[in-house]
């Protein structure tokens, strides 16, 4: 494997919010294999660069149920792909500012939707993470 793409996966897994599969190398395999089929999945580094800027955005400048609009260009063969960010809650949570965001990606005909927590953390970045109900 890579180096490049571990790190792409590290970041899909912090965008998508889906850091439950560290149980087991199947389980990785599992999340690796599901995530190649999805929008995320296949976004290379300056896609996800991008969207993470963006999520950022969400995060700390834009109030609940506002909308972050996202759109990155076409290039050569790959097509532009385009979604929207938006925090749909907050609240805090083990001392922990914490957001709910709610995403939705298009790419060509394919489209998909993904919803996580993410909270603060003491040095000011934000990490997914399960918060309870």
């Amino acid at each position: 494997m890579s180096v490049r793409r571990p790190r792409r996966l590290a970041i899909v897994a912090s965008l998508a919010g889906a850091l439950l599969v560290a149980a087991s190398p199947s389980a990785f395999a599992y999340f690796e294999n599901y995530l190649s089929g999805s929008i995320v999945g296949t976004l290379n580094q300056k896609e996800a660069a991008s969207l993470q800027k963006s999520v950022r955005q969400a995060l700390v400048d834009t109030e609940d149920n506002k909308i972050v609009e996202w759109h990155y260009p076409a290039q050569g063969r790959r097509q532009a792909v385009d979604g929207t960010i938006s925090p749909v809650e907050t609240r805090e949570d083990k001392g922990q500012q914490c957001r709910r965001l709610k995403s939705d990606l298009k790419r060509g005909s394919a489209t998909e939707a993904w919803s996580g927590w993410f909270c603060k953390q003491s040095n000011g970045t934000w990490k997914a993470r399960h918060v309870g109900e």
